[in-house]
């Protein structure tokens, strides 16, 4: 069977219509390469030439509120998530939630569902120089913690 090419989508209407029947029919590659074309698609739409971190925030984002949706079999938006960094901004809102004494939610739907990548943690370990050193440690401590491998693009 030759391997699906999920770069044929161009909207993430098309993303999702494809995922759900991917879901459907129980065709978890299928499904997996097209949620990361669909985070990819969502990420871009928020870009900031000028800041990777953005776009990389709203692939992370894409991917919580995918998960959220079909957890609740609905659209759900994050709409707490959505509010802090409408008035935090993205950079606070990571070390906030990285200097949380507890995971969020966002961080376990997740690693849970096997998407590590696509947490804040990951994150600010892969802009590490972005980052106060003390908030870099912790989001490396948490990814130790359900060993999970530290980005390659670390600076460690």
């Amino acid at each position: 069977m030759k391997p699906y090419d999920p770069s044929i989508l161009k909207t993430p209407d098309e993303c999702r219509i494809v995922m759900r029947r991917a879901h459907d029919k129980q065709l978890s590659d299928v499904y997996n390469a097209v949620f990361k074309r669909y985070c990819e698609l969502t990420g871009a739409a928020n870009d900031d030439p000028s800041d990777p971190l953005i776009a990389d925030f709203y692939k992370t984002l894409a991917a919580y509120e995918q998960l959220l949706t079909e957890k609740n079999e609905r659209n759900t938006i994050a709409s707490r998530t959505r509010q802090k960094i409408t008035n935090k901004g993205v950079h606070q809102s990571l070390i906030e939630w990285t200097r949380g004494k507890a995971e969020t939610n966002g961080f376990k739907l997740l690693v849970d569902r096997g998407m590590p990548e696509f947490t804040g943690e990951y994150l600010v370990v892969r802009y590490s120089d972005r980052f106060p050193e003390d908030v870099v440690a912790l989001a490396k401590d948490r990814l130790g913690e359900h060993g999970i491998a530290i980005p390659k693009t670390a600076q460690i």
